[in-house]
């Protein structure tokens, strides 16, 4: 007989892989609130834009907080210390094979899920960055004749009196 290290597969909680199928659920619903803000922000959809930071805000809440548990059960099921975090990876030889291959299943959903989100989350901000710039640019051009002119100086007094530039006060006063 060899000589082998065994070790004790003990098997997840059942609540762990349904933390894991609500986490993927929320990915999955960022990435369409993702695709709607892409559309909203095509649309110049302000309020849409709004409504959709909100629910954005509320879906990354959500998903952090199941991170969180998912962690901690994870720490409890390798018995770490409260406070060391524990990654997936680790679980997969900790349990038995078919729970590994479902572990690995999900490791694969999330990541990809976690890189879709990261590139459209991206791709909305350089667009939104482009939209600012040009909406600058296009602000600069109709005020530079303004802006080479001030009419009041930094007391917002008139700089001369004169009668083609407003004025507060009456001369006549």
């Amino acid at each position: 007989m060899s000589h082998t290290q065994t070790t004790e597969h003990r098997s997840l909680p059942s609540r762990f892989f349904e933390a894991l199928e609500q986490e993927v659920h929320l990915s999955e619903d960022m990435l369409a609130i993702l695709s709607e803000e892409q559309q909203a922000m095509l649309a110049m959809d302000m309020q849409a834009l709004m409504l959709l930071n909100g629910r954005k805000e509320n879906r990354l809440g959500r998903i952090q907080a199941m991170d969180t548990l998912l962690q901690d059960m994870a720490g409890q099921f390798l018995s770490r210390a409260a406070g060391q975090s524990a990654r997936l990876s680790e679980l997969i030889p900790a349990v038995p094979p078919e729970e590994g291959e479902k572990l690995t299943l999900y490791r694969q959903k999330l990541a990809a899920l976690r890189e879709d989100i990261l590139s459209r989350n991206q791709t909305n901000k350089l667009f939104a960055a482009d939209v600012k710039k040009y909406l600058n640019d296009a602000l600069s051009m109709i005020t530079s004749g303004i802006a080479d002119r001030p009419m009041y100086g930094a007391t917002g007094m008139s700089r001369k009196a004169s009668l083609n530039q407003p004025s507060f006060i009456s001369r006549e006063v």
